[in-house]
Formats: C-alpha cells, sequence, structure tokens
C-alpha cells in the first residue's frame, strides 16, 4: 500500500485532508501513526469512555462541597468601619461645636 501524503482523501475515514496537514481534521489519524483506522490519537487525554452518563449534582458537590459555604463576617473589619464613620463624623462636626 503506497504511502498517503495531503492533499487527498483520508485512508481512514475519506474526509479531505489539506496540503502540509499532520492529521486528518476528522478522525486523528496522522503520519506518525501510519494513518490507520486504530490510532488513538486522543489516548492521554483522560476523556470519559462515554459508557459512563455525566452527573451534574455529583460534579457540583464535589467541585464546591455540599450546600452553600456561610459568609463569616471578620469582626476586626466591622469594628474598623464603625470607628472610622465616628472618626469621620467628628471629624466634620467638630468645627460646628466650637462656634
Amino acid at each position: 500500500m503506497p504511502r498517503f501524503k495531503p492533499p487527498g482523501q483520508c485512508p481512514v475515514c475519506g474526509e479531505w485532508v489539506p496540503r502540509q496537514a499532520a492529521a486528518c481534521d476528522c478522525c486523528g489519524a496522522c503520519e506518525l501513526s501510519g494513518w490507520k483506522a486504530d490510532a488513538e490519537a486522543y489516548d492521554g487525554l483522560d476523556l470519559p469512555d462515554g459508557e459512563d452518563e455525566f452527573d451534574y449534582d455529583k460534579f457540583i458537590a464535589e467541585e464546591f462541597g455540599e450546600g452553600r459555604p456561610k459568609r463569616q463576617m471578620n469582626h476586626l473589619w466591622w469594628w474598623v468601619a464603625v470607628l472610622l464613620v465616628i472618626a469621620l463624623g467628628y471629624g466634620l462636626l467638630a468645627p460646628l461645636w466650637r462656634q
């Protein structure tokens, strides 16, 4: 069998392979695999086999934990904000009280 060189039809799937292409865009067969039909172009990407159905709720639970995280307020920043408001209020009102 003569060796395939693009441009031409892919010997595996029959799609057109453009000039200078290193692999078929449709099936992934390439010059390194010898343009074989059993070439696993995606073997190492850790993609699911398609046998397992994707469980969205399980994915959300694993990624984000169960339930919504409780928001904890940092009391130090709350007191800093209160003191800042008091200081600004005093700074604005003090000149009026001195008159």
